[in-house]
């Protein structure tokens, strides 16, 4: 494709790029480079059909490699995840496949359930593209699937920062705060992302149907529970909000997410009640005793209290590792505690299983890299 033609359609000028395809069709009816430009306009207006016809008439030898990758989105878009997941593998398979085909991969595995095969082919996008926010906004998807809303996070941040103008990442951002209860958050997101992309009906609707709990709207107890106290504990009126779930809690109204907002309503008072804090994670991990999250919660904070702790908090992150042995997060986390305890032979095994079980792509790989790197010359 000549480098007119690409320039046009990767600054989005679609228009234009149309009108010099057509122009350079009409001039030569066999010129590739133009039918695959107008496959991609035609892709972009959402015609499989016309993107099909016109990749058919690409016959030579050298543009198949970019024919195959235009035919899995055409796949994408009639919902054949299979024949998608078909194209994109036959381009992995090459010496050096284009990250296109890695993203279009992950969405079709995605689509077909396959969740980690999903991430892992985002992971590989976004190390050969990490420029491209829309790859950082694809593997954050994954990451949510993959019930990871932290490092899903990052990624729509990062996603963001390439990107301002991206409804989706400030989207995404919106759905993470709205169901960890943040309702205000979630608008200010969803406001700001209005002034980088007022045009975005997907921004405005969300927007529209992401208002604060009425009296009318029927929720299950906890979650209208969740609501309240997080709603109180946003602005920092702790003793309310444990007034709220200590109540719910003894009336029957129960939920870890519950347990796990009690113990940040009690870091937001002044001073914050530790106790408090380390009684609610106990009952948390009474309460959901094979959930991986209230022991790394119990744990983290344990090892902010001194050294007398450090014992407690290892065994805790420790269970929570092996809850969720194939979380980053979690061995990361006991990484830094062996690190603290002074157990550096143990932090670094565990460092250099956690770099070797990452791709370059993964969103704690540089992280986790850093960190062994240092352990190395301890």
């Amino acid at each position: 494709m000549t480098h007119a033609l690409r320039q046009l359609l990767e600054e989005g000028r679609i228009r234009e790029a149309r009108e010099a395809a057509t122009h350079q069709l009409s001039q030569d009816p066999e010129d590739e480079e133009a039918l695959l430009a107008l496959a991609k306009v035609a892709l972009v207006d959402a015609r499989p059909e016309q993107a099909e016809q016109l990749l058919s008439r690409v016959k030579s030898e050298g543009a198949q490699r970019e024919v195959t990758l235009l035919r899995g989105a055409v796949a994408i878009q009639h919902q054949d995840f299979v024949r998608a997941r078909e194209h994109y593998e036959v381009l992995i398979r090459q010496p050096t496949p284009p990250a296109e085909a890695w993203h279009g991969l992950g969405v079709a595995q995605l689509a077909l359930g396959a969740v980690a095969e999903a991430r892992e082919a985002h992971e590989q996008a976004v190390a050969l593209r990490p420029q491209q926010s829309g790859f950082r906004f694809e593997l954050g998807m994954a990451l949510v699937m993959e019930e990871r809303p932290r490092a899903a996070a990052r990624e729509f941040v990062r996603c963001l920062r390439l990107d301002a103008r991206d409804a989706r990442g400030y989207w995404a951002l919106a759905q993470l705060l709205g169901q960890r209860g943040k309702v205000r958050s979630a608008r200010r997101i969803l406001e700001a992302g209005l002034t980088q992309a007022p045009q975005s009906q997907l921004l405005r609707e969300t927007l529209a149907a992401n208002q604060e709990p009425s009296e009318d709207r029927e929720e299950a107890p906890d979650v209208a529970l969740f609501h309240q106290a997080s709603r109180l504990v946003d602005r920092k009126r702790g003793r309310e909000a444990l007034t709220l779930l200590r109540e719910g809690w003894e009336q029957g109204t129960r939920s870890l997410p519950l347990k796990l907002l009690e113990a940040e309503a009690c870091k937001v008072l002044q001073p914050p009640d530790m106790p408090g804090i380390i009684h609610a994670y106990e009952e948390a991990i009474a309460f959901a005793p094979e959930h991986w999250e209230p022991y790394t919660r119990l744990g983290v904070c344990l090892l902010k209290e001194g050294h007398r702790h450090e014992p407690r908090a290892i065994e805790l992150l420790e269970t929570a590792r092996r809850l969720e042995p194939g979380m980053p997060e979690t061995s990361l986390n006991l990484v830094l505690a062996y690190v603290k305890a002074q157990r550096i032979a143990e932090a670094r095994a565990l460092a250099q299983q956690v770099v070797e079980g990452l791709r370059p792509g993964h969103s704690l790989y540089e992280e986790a890299t850093r960190l062994l790197e240092v352990l190395r010359k301890v």
